[in-house]
C-alpha cells in the first residue's frame, strides 16, 4: 500500500474479471456496471469539493472527467479539475503525436509539475490515447521505463498498442487536491487474462 493513499481506494479488479469473466464485447457494461460506482464513491471522499463528474466518449475511449472546481463553488478550498477514470478498447492512433500541441498545453514542465515530470498520457498515444484530459504529470522515470515498475508500465503499453482491441482501464488514485496523481490503477485485458496493477506516481 502507498503512504498517504487510502487503502479504501483499492479494487481487486483481477477477482471482478475473474468473477464476470468479460471479453471485448462486454468490457464496457462490466466498467459501468461494477466499477464506475466504486470509482466515483472513493474520488468523492479524497475531493473537498461538490464534484461534478462529465462522461466523455472518444472514439472506443470513455473518460469520467471531474469540472466541480471549476464549475462550481468550492466547500474547503481550490481544487483542480482531473481525470476520474478511463476505459474502452485500444485502437490505432489518429495520427501522429502532436508535439506543438502538446507543448502549449502544458508549458514548461519544470512550472507546472516540478522536477522529474513529463507530460504523461493515461492512455498511451500508441494505443489511440489523444491530449488535453488524457494529460497529466508523470514521474519521469515511470513514464520511460527507466525503473522496474516503468518497465512493466511500458510492457503493458505495448501490448494494447500492439493489439488494437485489446480492453484496458486507468484509474488515477489521488491524495490531494490537485491533479497530480498519487497511484494509478492500470489495467488490460490479455489473451491469458486480466493484467492490473498500481503504479506509483511519486
Amino acid at each position: 500500500m502507498l503512504a498517504g493513499v487510502p487503502s479504501t481506494s483499492h479494487i481487486d479488479y483481477v477477482r471482478l474479471a475473474a468473477a464476470h469473466a468479460p471479453t471485448s464485447e462486454t468490457w464496457d457494461a462490466l466498467v459501468r456496471d461494477v466499477l464506475v460506482d466504486q470509482w466515483l464513491a472513493h474520488y468523492a471522499r479524497v475531493s473537498d469539493w461538490r464534484t461534478q463528474v462529465l462522461e466523455i466518449a472518444q472514439g472506443e475511449l470513455t473518460f469520467l472527467f471531474d469540472a466541480g472546481p471549476t464549475l462550481v463553488e468550492n466547500r474547503l478550498g481550490p481544487g483542480e479539475d482531473r481525470l476520474v477514470a478511463a476505459w474502452g478498447c485500444s485502437r490505432l492512433p489518429a495520427g501522429k503525436r502532436d508535439r506543438g500541441r502538446l507543448a502549449r498545453f502544458l508549458p514548461s514542465p519544470p512550472l507546472w509539475s516540478g522536477s522529474g515530470r513529463d507530460r504523461g498520457h493515461f492512455i498511451a498515444h500508441a494505443a489511440g490515447g489523444g491530449t488535453d484530459l488524457n494529460l497529466f504529470p508523470q514521474v519521469a522515470a515511470l513514464n520511460r521505463g527507466h525503473t522496474e515498475e516503468g518497465k512493466r508500465w511500458r510492457e503493458m503499453e505495448r501490448y494494447a498498442a500492439a493489439r488494437p482491441g485489446t480492453p484496458l482501464l486507468v484509474r488515477p488514485v489521488y491524495d490531494s487536491a490537485d491533479w497530480t496523481p498519487a497511484a494509478l490503477d492500470v489495467a488490460i485485458l490479455t489473451i491469458t487474462g486480466l493484467q492490473a496493477e498500481r503504479f506509483s506516481n511519486r
